[in-house]
């Protein structure tokens, strides 16, 4: 078993000792440390740790905010160390105990992926009211189409089905276009 530590500071001119001197105390046996923004699409000392973490391992941070993103980024995180069979411990969410010795771990996982769902289903909705009210304000136009008249991959396809001379799966091969695609576009311009 080893124990890892994550910590994370904003900028490069913060300092992350505190976190560091926490981490320390808790006897770590190895760092990960970032500087990025909690808005970062990228944390790539997370990834590492995340990707190096064993069986058996235990990896420890000082709040979940410093290594999460999301409601959804939590449970990705949870259930990753819980195939990699790895523990997450934060000192400032003392609640937070996925061991054996915790009997809620199952019922915390439930209300987390319920959360999740609730976050995507609001995104959704969101989504859908916004494509409603521009449609209503005449602005939505719907997914451009791939292949309008003027592609010349798709017309040439036409083409060949219409000599005649080569078999669809011979013109899928020759331009490039599914074949799913070619026989709703000959159906559309029929």
């Amino acid at each position: 078993m080893v124990k890892l530590a994550y910590t994370r500071v904003v900028s490069e001119h913060q300092s992350a000792q505190d976190q560091v001197q926490q981490m320390e105390a808790m006897e770590v046996d190895e760092f990960y440390h970032e500087h990025a923004s909690g808005v970062s699409q990228s944390y790539p000392e997370r990834e590492q740790l995340l990707q190096n973490i064993e069986a058996g391992d235990e990896l420890h941070v000082t709040e979940l905010p410093k290594i999460i993103r999301s409601i959804e980024d939590l449970l990705d995180v949870i259930l990753h160390l819980r195939e990699k069979d790895a523990l997450l411990y934060s000192l400032e969410e003392s609640w937070l105990d996925f061991s054996d010795r915790n009997p809620y771990n199952e019922y915390f996982l439930s209300i987390v992926e319920r959360l999740q769902q609730l976050s995507t289903d609001i995104r959704q909705m969101r989504r859908q009211e916004g494509v409603e009210a521009a449609k209503h304000e005449g602005k939505y136009q719907g997914r451009k189409k791939t292949y309008d008249t003027d592609h010349p991959g798709m017309n040439h396809a036409i083409e060949l089905y219409r000599e005649g001379h080569h078999t669809v799966k011979q013109i899928c091969e020759i331009t490039q276009i599914s074949r799913s695609s070619l026989y709703r576009e000959l159906k559309r311009r029929d």
